[in-house]
């Protein structure tokens, strides 16, 4: 096995600018989500495909929301590397053209270059190592989807419910680290609308109305003060709730007879969206008998199931090999409060972890960047994994 490290490295060393080039060209398609427009970016990953004779399929799930897949190797057990094309936008206070790659220090910033175009470029350039160098005993899915920013609907959730995609075993480039962790559990995800129903009247007699915002206030301070449902996991934070949107109220001189806030809660495997509604409802409940004239109505706006793989499956005992390897640091098991698509590949029975190379505190950011020679690293680790997990004819 120490001969396929000595390959992979001196593959992947020899084509350090092949990676830079075409993440160059990733970060130059415009992806923003929305709109999208991921055809751009495929394309580029398309042509990279064909210079190193690997295999690919688009599919449309819309017009110009392309999710593409390259294949490497065939039969056996399939290995996905799912990395997406879309990015958010821009945004306000960059320093650098958030669309044109700059190289600077060692790092190459623009928008994507870390969240996720610089991870999908190196999964490219690990499946162009793994065609050219090996013959695997099983199947290599190098996949740029869709629409992940906004929920993945156009993208990993099309593939999978239309059959596009089937594989044992997944890797999502998509959570960062620097390749010391692997986000093994991630919390369950409810968005609730909380819509408080009052009485109009005129603001200069609110006595004659009922104050939708007023009676929304004291329950919002009262699921503020009573706390999450509390439960405890080994790699996760305690549960949450954040009060993210408010309205209510046509003007100033109005009792508002309507208002409504929006929660995002986070919860821990063992709990439910579910328990979380009820939890809701008997707060709800609760203040309506002890505000005069309260009344309030909950609508799920949408959920997700809390995640966890065993940290003992063979997944984790390779990629934590490989990186020792290349490394020489061993990833720990982490987990995560944010969603990542592991979500929707371990409800239909793939075993997915997330691990990623670069700095945490980028995604998202004006001067997004990325680490040139983390980069061609995680390719490195990417490709011994595949040949440690699938083996060689």
């Amino acid at each position: 096995m120490g001969a396929a490290k000595i390959v992979i490295e001196q593959w992947m060393d020899a084509r350090r600018q092949e990676l830079v080039d075409l993440l160059t060209r990733l970060i130059a398609a415009r992806t923003e989500n929305p709109p999208g427009n991921e055809s751009v970016a495929a394309a580029e990953l398309e042509a990279f495909f064909k210079r190193h004779g690997i295999p690919s399929e688009s599919f449309e799930a819309a017009p110009g929301r392309v999710n593409i897949v390259g294949r490497v190797g065939s039969g056996g057990k399939t290995l996905l590397l799912p990395g997406h094309l879309d990015t958010v936008p821009a945004g306000d206070g960059w320093t650098v053209p958030p669309f044109t790659a700059t190289v600077r220090g060692g790092r190459i910033s623009g928008r994507g270059s870390l969240d996720d175009k610089g991870p999908t470029a190196a999964l490219a350039l690990a499946g162009a190592c793994l065609k050219e160098c090996f013959q695997l005993d099983g199947t290599v899915l190098v996949a740029g989807v869709a629409d992940e920013e906004l929920g993945s609907t156009l993208g990993l959730e099309y593939l999978l419910r239309e059959g596009k995609l089937a594989a044992d075993f997944a890797i999502v480039p998509d959570v960062a680290g620097n390749m010391k962790t692997i986000d093994l559990a991630e919390k369950g995800l409810l968005f609730v609308e909380i819509v408080s129903h009052g009485r109009q009247s005129h603001g200069s007699t609110p006595e004659k109305g009922v104050n939708a915002l007023w009676n929304l206030i004291g329950l919002l301070n009262r699921i503020r003060d009573r706390g999450v449902p509390t439960a405890r996991h080994a790699l996760l934070s305690p549960p949450t709730c954040n009060l993210g949107m408010m309205s209510g109220g046509a003007a100033p001189n109005i009792v508002p007879g309507r208002a409504s806030a929006v929660l995002d809660i986070r919860f821990l495997p063992g709990q439910s969206a579910e328990q979380m509604k009820g939890w809701l409802d008997s707060l709800m409940r609760e203040a309506e008998r002890e505000i005069k004239d309260a009344r309030f109505e909950l609508h799920e706006k949408s959920s997700l199931p809390p995640t966890e793989t065993p940290a003992d499956n063979p997944l984790v005992r390779v990629i934590q090999d490989a990186a020792r390897e290349m490394t020489g640091q061993s990833p720990k098991p982490s987990g995560m409060s944010g969603a990542t698509v592991a979500k929707q590949l371990i409800a239909r029975g793939i075993m997915a972890v997330g691990f990623a190379p670069g700095d945490s505190d980028q995604a998202h950011q004006a001067d997004e960047s990325v680490d040139i020679e983390e980069l061609v690293t995680f390719a490195k680790v990417i490709a011994l994994v595949a040949v440690r997990l699938l083996g060689t004819r």
